[in-house]
């Protein structure tokens, strides 16, 4: 996900967030996607923001005044961390962070792969691929938290009839409607133990979901990663529109 950090002008210190795949326009008019009505040096629909993948895209809208990026006047032009786009008075920092729909983690830890768009794993030579998933509800949550993770451990035993679930912990979370940490375990293909953990958070009525899988002999390996993963991990999902 691109950041993009208002260093100037009249929504300074605020921040707009570009998934992968989306595009976000910036510019005087309401219908813009980030407007800045009071900057009277934009355009109505000044420059937009396309994300796709690791490339991030920054096309003017054809504005009055121009849109500039360090200090050129561009066109169309791709945009790394580190870069300044200035547009009126108004000007905005460039930065990345991994993400997983609307999961945000400040960097892959050393030793570990992205998995393109699903999370991350474990890469040291010789040791299991653990891995690391965010995932999260499209639909806003209609029953208590407690009730939603009891329905996913019975779709699970479906699939595995002896795993085995430890009581789910409730967590304080900031700006979280309910947050659980669960643990389970299971055997495994070839006999080993698996282990999992879970994470669920709750906001704006989206339920997000952090989980790690790896065996028995890996726990003291990658547990404490797990929690410092969790520990920096951002869940921001927007709220659902609901109908009439």
């Amino acid at each position: 996900m691109f950041l993009l950090d208002v260093t100037a002008g009249p929504r300074q210190g605020e921040r707009i967030r570009v998934k992968d795949g989306a595009t976000v326009t910036v510019g005087r008019l309401v219908a813009a996607s980030f407007p800045i009505p009071n900057d009277a040096t934009l355009s109505g629909s000044h420059f937009s923001i396309a994300v796709q993948g690791h490339i991030c895209l920054v096309k003017d809208g054809g504005s009055s005044n121009g849109t500039y990026v360090n200090g050129a006047r561009v066109e169309q032009v791709a945009v790394q961390p580190g870069y300044r786009i200035k547009a009126g008075h108004s000007e905005f920092l460039v930065s990345f962070q991994p993400s997983f729909g609307s999961w945000m983690i400040p960097a892959i830890p050393p030793g570990w792969a992205e998995i393109p768009g699903r999370g991350i794993q474990a890469a040291q030579p010789g040791r299991f691929p653990t891995n690391i998933l965010f995932t999260e509800e499209e639909q806003e949550l209609e029953i208590p938290l407690p009730e939603y993770i009891q329905r996913q451990q019975i779709i699970v035993r479906e699939a595995i009839p002896h795993v085995q679930f430890a009581p789910p912990a409730e967590l304080k979370l900031p700006d979280a409607e309910g947050a659980f940490a669960m643990r389970a375990q299971f055997a495994a293909t070839g006999g080993a133990l698996a282990r999992q953990r879970q994470l669920y958070v709750c906001k704006k009525g989206i339920v997000g979901i952090i989980s790690m899988t790896t065996i028995d002999t890996e726990m003291p390996h990658v547990d404490k990663m797990f929690d410092a993963v969790v520990a920096k991990a951002q869940f921001e999902p927007e709220a659902v529109a609901k109908s009439a």
